[in-house]
């Protein structure tokens, strides 16, 4: 489908799968990180780890699949300046910057904007190359209408296009390729890419003749490449070229390690790189990871020889070619459009999430053991019986201890030594840790937060649980340091796949921990129904300074928020399927986003006396924190210009679903502390709600001074806190009713409301 979004035929949602939303739906544990390397352990059979990019520890497996698609063969020169086909992520951003150029100079009124000639290289004559071309062509003749200000040019190492086609073919696609005015160049291989304003020199050798030629675009789509890790960091068997090699039923030289798709090659039955071969590898490749893990025989696939090609010409026509047989016409786009949305909409039209407390079929091939620890679950010991394996605990808190020791000694000093902290931590298994006093003249903050996980990536959520229970000491402006941790792991079948869970969730929260220069310094590890985090943090103010409270302000105040509000309605909409995945990683790259440096920003000499009060952002919501701030004995209340609070997108679309947060409703009792909540809410009935959201790893909201408060935010955006900004101000507290107030469309007027009980 990429050709026709390039023609403008799908949108970019059209031919993408959201593959957080499909993992979430399958139950799957998605991790969002390159892998560069694997491992495996000796034994009867396989186990090993993959090795990944991100600085996480190593992710464990028993069964393993290698599906990591191929890269186009790269000139070895200039590679920074094209525009590779894959991966697909990086060509869309890339094609729609020059989607947005051609329209800015169509639109121009510069003369020599408008009259500018948009050239666009393509480097591969194999189908994919010779598709977007076409489309390229298409695409941009309809932006400028006008066929003389577009310039095509397809490159092509060998004699003739389309050399895995039979000759019919090719001599159709020669015949569209010179009606649409399309130049192209046999027998040229690209040398390297050179670089200057606004131009890319395309250098290459055509029958032994150095050429080159300028382009606003080049856009490689040459054959398939493989992974150079593979090669160099698995104990796979590859061909020469780096693909992996299997054998009929998928499986590598090792047992137990799968791969399918563009990235392996069949050893007994060779095929071209094409996509219909790992679409019907998919469902034998399952069956045979099951296979494998419950000790079954593998399954022999004997991949079809010949398949049907549909190459589309970029304006809704297509040409079918199988064997020696070639076909062209427009009803052919249609089957080949029919057949690739039905494709998707397979993935993406998913039913209802069901809850399956069924015991996985694979789990009763663990033994007796593991059989019992399924039908235990609901009666696992409580007390000191829930408490993870001594010899498992230690061997987590081994990987993580030396994990803080490496980051340590790459910055030459440790944390006990820059705290003068913790004598006693991790590096022993005392009952307790010891911990020095803070500075002289500095009182000592203790603070508490734990949660469910609500994130399957373990790694991720020991982060986002680290970085929300710092926050508190962020709010008040006292440095962290140390921390005690509250682990739950959930039930498994083996204590291994419980180490591993561990060791991944408090390796994230160790990372977060560390770049806040605090140390962890023991905690609590049990079994439980689900994957839970907390921390114990202790810390301490600057010396001779009290820190900040959370209530507070002055008539005429700003008031400040971090960080976008919306998380909880997101992850509501996230666990039922119903988010997209790029809103959900917008999210989570927020929330992994410490108040560490915000708090450093208003605890600066510059803005220190500027602040009269600050917390956080998390489970009462922006509204709930917010009436916390006011004094309404000192007759002051708040105005919040709606349009400027900064939302996840992923949350209004969650709120436009009617999806919130199970705490959502108790949060929203604040509404009676909201003057004209009733205007606003008709006006702005899903912002509005999100008002009340419950956050995880939410922003600083401040009230300071309105002199300080624009440079606070530009502050504030250098050190990466994009969406801070001004969101209200404080006002002379207005005791009247519902109503009044005005401008209902971009404001709320908040007072506060005080109940006497008995």
């Amino acid at each position: 489908m990429l050709p026709g979004y390039v023609a403008g035929h799908y949108t970019r949602e059209d031919c993408h799968l959201d593959l957080s939303r499909l993992c979430s739906h399958s139950n799957f544990r998605m991790i969002h990180a390159s892998a560069k390397g694997v491992t495996v352990n000796d034994g009867v059979r396989t186990s090993g780890h993959v090795h990944l990019d991100d600085g996480r520890p190593p992710v464990r497996f028993d069964c393993l699949s290698v599906d990591i698609g191929s890269s186009p063969q790269y000139c070895s020169t200039g590679a920074a300046n094209i525009t590779p086909v894959k991966p697909i992520d990086g060509f869309a951003r890339r094609w729609e910057d020059l989607v947005d150029r051609v329209k800015a100079t169509t639109s121009s009124s510069d003369q020599s904007s408008s009259d500018h000639t948009h050239k666009v290289a393509v480097v591969g004559g194999g189908a994919g190359g010779i598709e977007l071309t076409l489309a390229i062509n298409e695409r941009l003749t309809n932006l400028t209408g006008d066929k003389s200000k577009v310039q095509i040019t397809l490159l092509n190492k060998g004699s003739s296009l389309l050399k895995q086609h039979n000759p019919r073919v090719r001599a159709i696609f020669d015949r569209i390729l010179t009606s649409r005015g399309i130049t192209v160049i046999k027998n040229a291989t690209a040398t390297s890419v050179s670089s200057s304003i606004n131009t890319k020199t395309l250098h290459y050798n055509n029958l032994e003749t150095e050429a080159s030629d300028d382009f606003d675009e080049i856009i490689w789509c040459t054959n398939a490449s493989a992974q150079e890790w593979i090669k160099k960091s698995t104990p796979l068997e590859t061909t020469a070229e780096g693909f992996i090699m299997v054998d009929d039923s998928f499986q590598t030289n090792v047992p137990g390690i799968f791969a399918a798709g563009d990235c392996c090659h069949n050893r007994s039955s060779p095929r071209p790189k094409a996509g219909v071969f790992a679409v019907r590898a998919g469902p034998v490749l399952r069956d045979n990871m099951i296979n494998y893990l419950m000790g079954k025989p593998m399954i022999e696939y004997q991949l079809q020889s010949e398949f049907l090609g549909l190459i589309s010409t970029g304006n809704k026509y297509a040409v079918a070619s199988r064997g020696d047989f070639a076909l062209e016409g427009a009803f052919l786009w249609k089957l080949k459009d029919e057949i690739d949305v039905k494709w998707m909409n397979g993935y993406k039209q998913l039913p209802e999430m069901q809850v399956d407390l069924q015991v996985p079929e694979i789990a009763q091939t663990k033994g007796a053991a593991a059989m019992a620890a399924f039908a235990e679950a609901p009666m696992r010991c409580g007390g000191c019986g829930a408490k993870v394996g001594a010899s498992t605990l230690s061997r987590v808190l081994k990987v993580v201890r030396e994990r803080r020791h490496k980051q340590e000694q790459k910055l030459g000093s440790s944390s006990a030594e820059k705290n003068k902290a913790i004598p006693t931590s991790l590096s022993s298994m005392d009952d307790c840790a010891v911990c020095l006093p803070p500075p002289p003249n500095c009182m000592t903050v203790h603070t508490i937060d734990f949660f469910r996980s609500f994130i399957s990536d373990p790694f991720v959520f020991g982060r986002v649980s680290a970085v929300h229970s710092l926050s508190d000491c962020h709010a008040m402006g006292a440095i962290p340091q140390t921390a005690l941790a509250l682990a739950v792991a959930p039930y498994a079948v083996s204590e291994s796949i419980t180490e591993d869970t561990l060791i991944a969730m408090l390796s994230g929260a160790s990372d977060a921990l560390f770049e806040e220069d605090c140390a962890l310094a023991g905690g609590h590890t049990c079994e439980g129904a689900e994957l839970s985090l907390g921390f114990a943090v202790n810390g301490y103010l600057p010396a001779n300074f009290k820190g900040f409270l959370k209530n507070g302000g002055k008539v005429g105040n700003k008031i400040v928020l971090t960080k976008r509000v919306g998380t909880g309605a997101l992850f509501a909409a996230e666990m039922r399927g119903k988010v997209d995945g790029k809103f959900r990683s917008e999210a989570i790259s927020e929330m992994c986003k410490s108040n560490g440096k915000a708090a450093k920003v208003i605890t600066d000499p510059e803005f220190v006396s500027s602040v009269n009060a600050v917390t956080d952002v998390t489970g009462f919501g922006l509204v709930g924190h917010l009436l916390e701030m006011l004094d309404w004995e000192a007759g002051i209340g708040a105005r919040l210009a709606l349009s400027e609070i900064p939302f996840f997108e992923g949350a209004v679309s969650a709120a436009k679903q009617n999806i919130y947060s199970s705490l959502q409703k108790s949060n929203e009792n604040s509404r009676r502390a909201v003057k004209n909540h009733s205007a606003i809410a008709q006006a702005h009935p899903e912002k509005s709600r999100l008002l009340y959201d419950p956050q995880t790893a939410g922003g600083l909201l401040i009230i300071m001074e309105a002199g300080a408060a624009e440079a606070l935010v530009s502050r504030m955006k250098d050190d990466g806190y994009d969406s801070c900004t001004v969101i209200g101000e404080i006002i002379r507290l207005d005791t009247g009713g519902e109503g009044g107030g005005g401008g209902a469309e971009e404001s709320c007027v908040m007072r506060k409301l005080v109940e006497i009980g008995e």
